[in-house]
């Protein structure tokens, strides 16, 4: 049977693709096109909700920009000049000397085709010399006119405080004192005032030029001079007050002397919006505060112990922010204020709320001539130390005189001040000092760690 022969057939079959159909892809692509409407509907609706969340927090993480004013060099610093500088001055000097020379030679021949002793001369010298009542009026009024740019950059500050009176009835406590807008960085506003009016308060309000009134915001203070920052935001302002705002116009102290006529504007009398009118008495009186001192402009303007504002010269430049509290004397509330080119520094790092350095002395120089005098050596002679102050915990006391900090000689208390600054809180300087012993003054080094004040 294995040998029988069988006949097999097989099936042949052909595989071809099946035609494409043309409805389902139809079917198919339309709802791909429909997910993707979808999608990006959902993704719209999703970045509208999100991306005002997200560019308010990526617009806190941005710092704005920082306060910057320029520093006004010391004439009287032998290491703040340089030779275009010494330059410049002489060239005025000696432009000084020319129109003096100029000056004198038409004072002392006004009309050439007058005869020298002649009685029209002295016609035309009596009429230069009498003033009017009408020219006296004009003269305050020319002053009042310089006084308009500066007095845009004053404001009123108010302190308010919620009390309880004998009745339990809750009132508002406000106190009032003059400001300064001293800068802005395109967001902000920064105000200087006193730190007495803002502090232990609960809201502080601002009124323009205008009369506008808005809140402001405690910055930072300085517990030296009692001058503090606040800040008001620009967008609190209209337009019209914005543009009718001026950024105080901060001059240069340095060039104020004796005798030079001062305006003082703000509340010196003690009343706000109001001016006086007097001459500066005195540019060499000074303060002494902790790591430094500064000068005093002293002016013969009776004013008032709660007094505030600022002085400005005949350029309508801001020389000097009043400070009542040092310039009470013998009963006299005569106006003074603090020179503002030594205080420019000041500013610019409160607005910037930026920590100061502190190592807690007060001093005060040893010039050559007292040096030769008393035997004390050269250098910054410490007249208090701070209680708990950096200086005292590391070993600095009193008559001594400190020559160096760092590696950097400090002669005087602006160069200790200078060398102090370079230092962040924290840090530990190198203090150089001399001390008097049994057998006179010896070198001693002391490791202090730079506070913050």
């Amino acid at each position: 049977m294995e040998n029988d022969p069988k006949n097999y057939k097989f099936m042949k079959e052909i595989i071809k693709k099946e035609p494409p159909d043309i409805k389902k892809m139809l079917i198919r692509f339309a709802l791909l096109l429909l997910f993707a409407v979808i999608f990006g509907a959902v993704a719209a609706v999703t970045f509208a909700l999100v991306e005002p969340w997200a560019s308010s927090a990526l617009a806190v993480e941005e710092k704005p920009p920082k306060v910057d004013i320029p520093a006004d060099e010391d004439p009287n610093d032998p290491n703040s000049g340089s030779t275009d500088s010494m330059t410049s001055s002489s060239e005025m000097q000696q432009n000084t000397h020319s129109d003096s020379a100029a000056s004198s030679a038409e004072s002392s021949n006004p009309n050439p085709t007058t005869v020298p002793g002649s009685e029209e001369q002295q016609t035309d010298q009596e009429q230069k010399m009498t003033i009017s009542l009408k020219d006296y009026e004009n003269i305050y009024h020319d002053m009042l006119e310089v006084a308009e740019k500066p007095k845009r950059a004053l404001v009123k500050v108010i302190g308010i405080t919620n009390q309880m009176d004998y009745f339990n009835q809750n009132y508002e406590n406000q106190q009032q004192i003059s400001g300064l807008v001293v800068a802005e960085n395109g967001q902000d506003l920064f105000i200087l005032t006193e730190y007495r009016i803002v502090e232990n308060i609960e809201r502080i309000q601002v009124t323009f030029w205008d009369s506008t009134m808005v809140d402001a915001i405690y910055q930072k203070h300085d517990p030296n001079t009692g001058l503090t920052i606040l800040k008001v935001e620009e967008e609190k302002l209209s337009e019209s007050t914005r543009e009718g705002l001026e950024i105080a116009p901060l001059g240069n102290s340095y060039t104020v002397d004796q005798g030079d006529p001062i305006l003082a504007l703000g509340s010196p009398i003690g009343y706000s919006d109001s001016v006086a009118y007097g001459i500066v008495t005195s540019v060499t009186n000074k303060i002494s505060t902790l790591d430094t001192e500064y000068n005093l402009l002293t002016t013969d303007i009776l004013g008032s112990a709660d007094g505030s504002g600022i002085l400005v010269n005949l350029d309508g430049e801001i020389v000097g922010i009043i400070a009542q509290s040092y310039g009470s004397t013998k009963g006299k509330n005569v106006v003074t204020g603090l020179a503002i080119s030594q205080i420019k520094q000041l500013i610019e790092g409160l607005s910037n709320n930026v920590s100061r350095s502190y190592i807690g002395i007060k001093g005060q120089n040893v010039t050559d001539e007292i040096s030769d005098k008393t035997g004390i050596p050269k250098g910054v002679l410490v007249s208090e130390i701070a209680e708990d102050s950096p200086a005292m915990m590391a070993g600095i006391k009193e008559y001594d005189v400190i020559v160096k900090v760092g590696d950097e000689k400090t002669m005087t208390l602006k160069q200790y001040h200078d060398q102090l600054v370079k230092y962040s809180p924290g840090t530990v300087v190198k203090v150089t000092a001399m001390r008097k012993g049994a057998e006179g003054y010896a070198e001693m080094e002391f490791e202090v760690t730079i506070g913050e004040i």
